[in-house]
């Protein structure tokens, strides 16, 4: 029965792909609507972490703020939505759904580095890096193997779920059953220790709440607020000596698509604490929420401390 779900699920979410991005942006006031006015969906987290982190705004002013963030979240569900009907990067690129501001900065970092990795967050949206991916072996670019390139993500609780969601993320890369650069964040460690004698590519997002206690983990000031942070992005990139970078992830002035810069930290992370890394990182990020302050998942519960 539940592969009979998952294929009704993978049916229906097929017809939607299939339509012009315009047509997924058109719906998109209605699935804010939905989500904010109707469900309610997470509205309490949303206003509670946005007054925290910008104590200076006015109630007034909070709330234009909600129904900017729920306008942007919708647009990340339809966009993500779209993009599992890209099954090749050309209807992706054709899109315009993403910019690429200086990627050969970052394909110049990468040849003259042990590796890179990539410091993501949930600004933008996060569920297109699969198609940021497939510039790296762009047949107008010289190639990078694939199997150079890593993507680190979250399982989801329903297996049916995951398997959805790895489908679309990786659609653009084509047969994704021969990527193996998908990996879960519990098999990280092994797999860049496994590969370390590799120049890699790392696409991690690092502005997650742990999900369990360790002992690794650091305090840093984001935001007006402390909060915890996992550290395997920094500490990797430090152990083998890669090259880290921030993606900067805002979005167009339309309101629809994004514009990516990567921003470089360190050429060399072995010559910088994991610390100084991380303090690094959340200082860019504190800037780009700050210039759009709803382009940001604000309804997830980042500032728990565990």
């Amino acid at each position: 029965m539940k592969n009979i779900g998952k294929y009704v699920l993978k049916g229906l979410l097929a017809m939607f792909a299939a339509l012009p991005l315009k047509v997924h942006y058109a719906i998109s006031g209605f699935v804010a609507w939905l989500a904010c006015s109707v469900l309610h969906y997470r509205t309490d987290d949303v206003m509670i972490n946005m007054a925290r982190c910008f104590p200076e705004m006015s109630a007034w002013e909070l709330r234009i703020l909600k129904k900017e963030f729920y306008r942007h979240f919708a647009n990340v569900i339809v966009e993500s939505i779209w993009f599992g009907g890209c099954h090749s990067p050309e209807r992706y690129r054709k899109s315009g759904v993403v910019e690429m501001k200086n990627f050969n900065s970052l394909r110049e970092l990468y040849d003259n580095s042990n590796g890179v990795v990539v410091m993501c967050s949930h600004s933008g949206n996060w569920e297109l890096f699969g198609g940021l991916l497939s510039h790296f072996y762009d047949d107008s670019v010289r190639k990078v193997d694939v199997n150079k390139l890593c993507v680190v993500y979250r399982r989801l609780s329903s297996k049916v779920w995951d398997d959805i969601m790895k489908d679309n993320r990786l659609a653009p890369l084509g047969n994704n059953a021969c990527f193996k650069g998908y990996v879960e964040s519990g098999a990280f460690v092994r797999f860049a220790y496994t590969h370390k004698d590799d120049k890699m590519v790392y696409y991690m997002i690092t502005d997650q709440r742990p999900y369990f206690p360790g002992p690794d983990y650091l305090r840093v000031r984001f935001l007006n607020r402390e909060c915890q942070t996992m550290t395997a992005s920094a500490g990797i990139a430090h152990k083998f000596g890669h090259a880290v970078v921030f993606q900067s992830m805002k979005e167009k002035s339309s309101g629809k698509g994004y514009e990516v810069e990567y921003i470089p930290i360190c050429a060399n992370a072995s010559e910088w604490s994991v610390e100084d890394i991380m303090k690094k990182y959340y200082a860019l990020l504190e800037q780009d929420i700050t210039a759009q302050r709803h382009n940001y998942l604000w309804s997830h519960r980042r500032w728990e401390i565990i």
